[in-house]
């Protein structure tokens, strides 16, 4: 039926190559792209890379925290075990330089802004604060958990936590500076949409499929943007919810959903540029000349910023539970569910590498406490700093690569 629907379409249009291929490419969007088969697609076989893949070191650590982020320091590496070790390491060779013993066991962190101190928060759920060498600075008791890296803003640190509510702490004091309360829908996924801060305005997605503006020096709401309205007949069919990383260009907010759309919004007015119908859980990866989206299927699609409309789109990686894509100098770089990366072309949508860093299935990903790797996200962490990617692997493996013609 989907066939003919799509023939019904295409037919009339047979003269008009370029909109018929810009309509193909929507159509496929919405009617083939739903998930039928979950099926990963198989790595291809005597496959030929295009790129040098250079791994300078690999280092295996005690296990990181559920929500762990590395720290990059000038020439160092800094992070914090599950159970309380505090590390630092050399970029170029990753030694370990520095190790100190805090008596915590870790939930989320590391954390830091541009001065030397760094913040974690613990089980119990305080948020601490160390300096370079460990030492205690301050430590004050959180109202809820996180999940999300914070933004740090002029002397503040500024959190979101797992009820979406967004909270400021001075730096210094670790005294509150100002709290934003939002009533939630009845049902939402479980992925936040991390908050970005552009000429001193605060954005972030909500459930609902909402973008709410935030003036950061203050806490004041300013304004709040609607990608689509929910819909569907139950609960689950109109859960639309703001999922990954919003991205700017200029004066262009772009914005993404779960079960809903991309939009393009004007930031001085906030009205609709374009939109498309695509469901993501990644959210936005963009340099400002791309814009690319992972699909919930995985496929992956390069959008034109200023019209909306494919420029490519590639089904190499269709449910292979992707890590959110990075962007990398003229590549776009993912991590599938066997811990495998994938080198995708920026220019032409095609993979031009694949690189395992162990025996299949060895370094397959941890998808957590869930039963269905299906239903969950990988969260496998990836780092750009200077001329190198920097892979946070099962929350235990902290590789360095760089990628070369």
């Amino acid at each position: 039926m989907k066939n003919l629907l799509f023939l019904f379409f295409l037919i009339p249009l047979s003269g008009c190559i370029g909109p018929v291929k810009e309509l193909e490419r929507q159509i496929q969007d919405v009617y083939f792209d739903s998930g039928l088969d979950n099926i990963p697609e198989p790595l291809p076989e005597d496959f030929e890379n295009t790129v040098q893949v250079n791994q300078p070191w690999t280092n295996e650590f005690d296990l990181l925290p559920g929500y762990a982020e590395i720290v990059f320091k000038e020439d160092s590496i800094f992070f914090i075990t599950e159970d309380g070790v505090f590390t630092k390491l050399s970029q170029d060779t990753g030694d370990t330089l520095f190790s100190k013993k805090i008596d915590s066991r870790i939930k989320t962190g590391l954390f830091s802004g541009l001065e030397n101190h760094f913040y974690f928060t613990d089980e119990r759920n305080f948020l601490t604060k160390i300096d370079e060498k460990g030492n205690l600075i301050w430590s004050i008791k959180l109202p809820n958990s996180l999940n999300l890296k914070p933004f740090f803003y002029k002397n503040q640190i500024i959190f979101k936590y797992i009820n979406n509510n967004i909270e400021s702490f001075d730096i210094n004091t670790g005294l509150s500076l100002w709290s934003y309360t939002r009533q939630n829908p009845p049902l939402s996924i479980n992925v936040q949409s991390p908050m970005i801060v552009m000429d001193d305005i605060l954005y972030s997605g909500f459930p609902g499929g909402k973008v709410v503006i935030i003036e950061p020096e203050s806490g004041s709401f300013l304004t709040e943007l609607t990608l689509s309205r929910p819909k569907g007949v139950t609960e689950i069919d109109r859960t639309n919810d703001v999922a990954g990383d919003l991205g700017i260009v200029d004066s262009t907010l772009f914005a993404s959903s779960y079960n809903g759309e991309i939009t393009a919004f004007d930031r001085a007015s906030g009205s609709k540029i374009w939109s498309r119908k695509i469901s993501s859980y990644h959210g936005i990866a963009t340099d400002n000349i791309n814009l690319v989206v992972a699909h919930e299927n995985d496929s992956i699609y390069n959008f034109d910023l200023k019209s909306g409309k494919t420029i490519w789109k590639n089904n190499d990686l269709s449910f292979r539970k992707i890590s959110r894509p990075l962007i990398f100098n003229d590549y776009l770089l993912a991590i599938d569910y066997l811990g495998v990366l994938h080198i995708v072309s920026l220019d032409e949508g095609e993979r031009v590498g694949v690189h395992k860093f162990g025996k299949d299935l060895e370094d397959l990903i941890d998808f957590g406490e869930t039963m269905s790797v299906q239903n969950s996200l990988n969260n496998t962490k990836m780092y750009k700093f200077e001329d190198y990617v920097y892979i946070l692997l099962n929350h235990q493996k902290i590789i360095k690569i760089q990628v070369n013609e």
